[in-house]
C-alpha cells in the first residue's frame, strides 16, 4: 500500500505555532503522513540553533498530532548544506513505497527558479503550496499567519514575551535552553492560553481576572450577544458557538467550561484537532460525567471550582481556592494557570466531589440564611434596616474572627457555657416570633452540645446571668 506523505521542511529556528497551523492544513487536505524535515545546515549560511535542539522543539511542538506526524531527521546525515533535491532522493531511495509531495508557502513562487536543481526536483515529486500572510475578506483559499521567527529571536534577545507565537512546551524549553539570548530572569513565562465556554457568574469573572493578570483568553463563547460584548471591549474574540470558536483558534492549553451542571457538551467524530485540558467550574460532577462525550483522554479532563462565592460576573477570582479533581497528570498541568490566577489548589477525590460540594454549601451558604433570618428578626424587633444589617455583620466577623485564630475555645454564648436556662429563654422567644427560627436554633444547640467541651477553668454548673461576670482568670 502506497503512503501519501507531505515533506515540510525549513529551518523552524524556532518552530511556531504558523508551523503548526501548516501541518494541521496538510493532514486536513488528505495526507496520510506529514513528515516535517528541519535543515542541518543552512544553504546560505544562516546561524541556526544546534540541530538538536530544534528537532527536540518540533517534537515538543507537534507531539499533540500524534502518528501521522514524524519529526524527520535525514538532513542531519546527509553531507553539507541541506539541498531540497538531495533530501528528496535520499528518502525516495530509503521509502520507495512512499508518495511524496513537497509542501511550499506560495511566497515561495518567485524564488523557485533560483533553486538548486529545480527541473529534477519538480520532475521527482509534486509541489503542494499552502497560502500564507493576512487572509483577504471573500477569499476562498485557506491562509495561515506569516509569523517571522526573527521577531521571535528578537523578542527572546531582548527580554520581551514570545508566547503569543510559541506553543507552552517550545517556549519553556527556549527559556530553560537560554537559546536565542532567552535567560529566565529575564523572560517571563508564556502566559497560559485559555479559552472560555460560558460567560456567567464564573466564566465573566474568569475572564476578568485572567485579563487583569495580563493572560486574557484567546476567545470566549455565549450565546448571549451582551456577554460577548463585554469581551470584545476587552479585546478577547468572542463567539456564539464554541465549537466554531475552537476550530477557528484551536491553539488553546485549557478550556474552561464554565457552564451548568447539568450540561453536557459534545463533539462531533474528528473534532479535536489539539490537545487542551477541558475544565469544568462546576462542583458537583466528576469529570467524566460532565465530558463524557467529548472523546477526550481522562488525562485531559478534570474539574477546576471555585471554593467561594462568586456574586457577579465580574468578580475578581485572584487569590481564591479552587477545588481541583483530575488525575495526577492533570493536576500537574493546571499548575501555570493556577500560577497565573495566584490560587491555591485543594485536591478532592473523584469519590468526594459531591460531599465536597454539599459541605461548601453548609459553609457559605447555611452561614447566609442563619443571617438573613437574623436581620430580618432585628427588623421586627423595630431596629433599623441599617443598623439590623451592621449589627449582623460585626456579629458574624467578629465570631469568626474569634474561632479563625482560637478554635473551638473561641465559641461564646449559652451553648458553651452549657446554660441551658438562658438557651431555653432564648427558644421561647423564637418560637413566639419564628417558630422555624427557633427550630434551627434548637438543632444548633444540640449539635453544639454533641462536640463543645467546656473548658476546665470554667464553671462547671454555670447559671443564668453568667455571661455577664468578669472571665475567671
Amino acid at each position: 500500500m502506497t503512503i501519501r506523505v507531505a515533506l515540510f521542511g525549513g529551518s523552524f529556528n524556532p518552530p511556531h505555532t504558523g508551523h503548526a497551523q501548516v501541518v494541521l492544513h496538510l493532514l486536513h487536505a488528505g495526507f496520510d503522513e506529514v513528515w516535517v524535515v528541519p535543515a542541518s545546515v543552512h544553504p546560505f549560511g544562516k546561524e541556526m540553533a544546534p540541530f538538536p535542539q530544534r528537532a527536540e522543539m518540533l517534537r515538543l511542538a507537534l507531539s499533540d498530532f500524534g502518528p501521522k506526524v514524524r519529526i524527520c531527521t535525514v538532513e542531519s546525515e546527509l553531507p553539507g548544506p541541506s539541498r531540497t533535491i538531495e533530501t528528496v532522493e535520499e528518502l525516495i531511495r530509503r521509502h520507495p513505497d512512499h508518495h511524496f509531495t513537497l509542501a511550499l508557502g506560495d511566497d515561495q513562487v518567485p524564488d523557485l527558479p533560483r533553486w538548486h536543481r529545480i527541473e529534477a526536483l519538480s520532475a521527482l515529486v509534486p509541489f503542494f503550496f499552502v497560502g500564507r500572510g493576512p487572509w483577504a475578506p471573500g477569499e476562498a483559499a485557506v491562509r495561515i499567519p506569516d509569523y517571522s521567527s526573527s521577531e521571535i529571536r528578537r523578542r527572546f534577545a531582548e527580554g520581551q514575551d514570545a508566547g503569543a507565537f510559541l506553543h507552552r512546551r517550545v517556549h519553556d524549553f527556549i527559556l530553560a535552553a537560554q537559546l536565542y539570548g532567552a535567560s529566565p530572569g529575564r523572560s517571563q513565562p508564556a502566559p497560559p492560553r485559555t479559552a472560555i465556554v460560558g460567560l456567567g457568574r464564573v466564566g465573566g469573572s474568569l475572564l476578568t481576572t485572567l485579563c487583569a493578570a495580563g493572560a486574557a483568553p484567546l476567545w470566549c463563547a455565549d450565546p448571549d450577544p451582551e456577554r460577548l460584548a463585554d469581551a470584545r471591549q476587552r479585546h478577547v474574540a468572542a463567539y456564539d458557538d464554541w465549537m466554531l470558536a475552537y476550530e477557528a483558534a484551536p491553539e488553546v492549553d485549557f478550556l474552561l467550561f464554565c457552564t451548568p451542571d447539568s450540561w453536557r457538551p459534545e463533539v462531533r467524530p474528528g473534532f479535536w484537532t489539539t490537545s487542551p485540558l477541558c475544565l469544568h467550574t462546576g462542583g458537583m460532577h466528576r469529570p467524566a460525567e460532565v465530558f463524557a462525550h467529548l472523546g477526550i483522554p481522562r488525562e485531559r479532563m478534570g474539574i477546576l471550582h471555585p471554593a467561594r462565592a462568586v456574586p457577579s460576573s465580574c468578580t475578581s477570582l485572584s487569590g481564591s481556592l479552587f477545588s481541583v479533581t483530575g488525575s495526577a497528570p492533570f493536576l500537574k498541568r493546571i499548575l501555570p494557570l493556577l500560577d497565573r490566577l495566584q490560587a491555591t489548589a485543594v485536591p478532592v477525590a473523584e469519590e468526594d466531589r459531591m460531599a465536597f460540594h454539599a459541605v461548601c454549601a453548609l459553609a457559605a451558604n447555611g452561614s447566609q440564611v442563619l443571617e438573613q433570618a437574623a436581620e430580618d428578626l432585628f427588623l421586627r424587633l423595630g431596629i433599623k434596616p441599617a443598623v439590623s444589617r451592621d449589627l449582623v455583620r460585626r456579629l458574624v466577623s467578629d465570631s469568626l474572627e474569634a474561632w479563625w485564630l482560637l478554635g473551638r475555645a473561641g465559641f461564646t454564648g449559652p451553648w458553651v457555657r452549657r446554660d441551658e436556662m438562658t438557651a431555653h429563654s432564648h427558644e421561647k422567644e423564637l418560637t413566639r416570633m419564628e417558630p422555624g427560627v427557633a427550630k434551627i436554633y434548637s438543632d444548633l444547640k444540640s449539635e453544639a452540645g454533641r462536640w463543645l467541651v467546656p473548658d476546665a477553668q470554667t464553671d462547671p454548673k454555670p447559671g443564668p446571668g453568667d455571661g455577664n461576670l468578669p472571665e475567671k482568670p
